[in-house]
């Protein structure tokens, strides 16, 4: 299983060397291909070979550039890399309403239930039951829109009286360069069993290339979150988003989480649950659909 996440920030020419990564940067460093999941190229003075790039979709890596204000704007993934894409595609538009919302609604009821864990961290405990009660309580498709009401809730209470997503500041720029990074990665999964990203579940924009990403990431925000906050209180968060702070963040897809009671990496469950939505679909069992579940964050062990 791939696990790297290669993070390139100086001046620097990639190219493939024997199934490796070949990286030049006045030395040469090299990467089994098949170790590697995502890279993330946050320098605007990278060259990549064209025999690189078919050789990372073949071995089904996610390759992430960013623009010029150093944030993720684009994304190579691998085409057609399942064996039976037509079948999944084919099931994907067949979806019931009844199916899509059961669906939306598990995803969301997990994203509150591990918001209601941060704020557990963040020793917010009163919010925290509440987000509890509210998970609990949400509704096929989400009718009552406990997502936003729980939103409402949280943010304040993670990061200040007065923090709106739609603000312009020094934490949303991180939390929207992490949430990019899960995006991707969540991309890669879905395609690698057969998904087509554009077509959601409950996002449904006809200019959005990655709908079902953005539905399955839900429960992956609130692990950058959770990193943004303990960076905010220890006194690390600077106005600058610096390329330390960037490799923190991707490094978020080698934490712990568990799935099905197991700990695994972000990377491993983003695969399993990928897994288990095919095989819901599959079974028109919306119920076999597996979700993460948040454990205190440490750097996951491959040993």
């Amino acid at each position: 299983m791939s696990w790297r996440s290669v993070f390139i920030s100086q001046t620097a020419k990639l190219s493939l060397q024997a199934n490796q990564l070949r990286i030049w940067q006045g030395h040469e460093i090299t990467v089994p291909l098949e170790d590697i999941a995502v890279i993330v190229i946050d320098s605007r003075e990278v060259l990549i070979t064209a025999p690189l790039l078919s050789a990372l979709a073949e071995y089904g890596i996610t390759l992430i550039v960013c623009d010029e204000q150093f944030l993720p704007c684009g994304q190579f993934l691998p085409f057609s890399q399942h064996s039976r894409f037509g079948k999944i595609l084919a099931l994907q538009m067949a979806l019931s309403d009844e199916f899509k919302a059961t669906v939306w609604q598990k995803i969301i009821c997990q994203k509150i239930a591990h918001q209601a864990f941060v704020l557990q961290c963040a020793g917010q405990n009163e919010e925290s039951v509440y987000l509890t009660e509210l998970a609990n309580s949400v509704l096929p498709n989400d009718e009552t829109r406990q997502e936003a009401h729980a939103a409402a809730i949280y943010f304040p209470a993670m990061f200040g009286n007065g923090f709106s997503r739609r603000m312009e500041n020094h934490i949303n720029i991180r939390l929207n360069y992490g949430y990019s990074i899960m995006r991707s990665a969540i991309s890669r999964a879905l395609v690698g069993f057969g998904f087509l990203p554009a077509l959601g579940l409950w996002h449904k924009s006809e200019l959005n290339a990655f709908n079902l990403a953005d539905d399955c990431m839900e429960v992956f925000r609130p692990l950058v979150d959770l990193e943004i906050y303990t960076q905010m209180v220890s006194g690390s968060l600077n106005d600058v988003l610096t390329t330390d702070d960037k490799a923190q963040l991707v490094k978020l897809l080698n934490y712990e989480i568990l799935m099905q009671k197991q700990k695994h990496s972000v990377l491993s469950a983003m695969e399993q649950m990928a897994k288990s939505l095919q095989t819901a679909m599959l079974n028109e069992n919306p119920e076999l659909f597996r979700l993460p579940e948040m454990i205190f964050a440490q750097e996951y062990s491959y040993e």
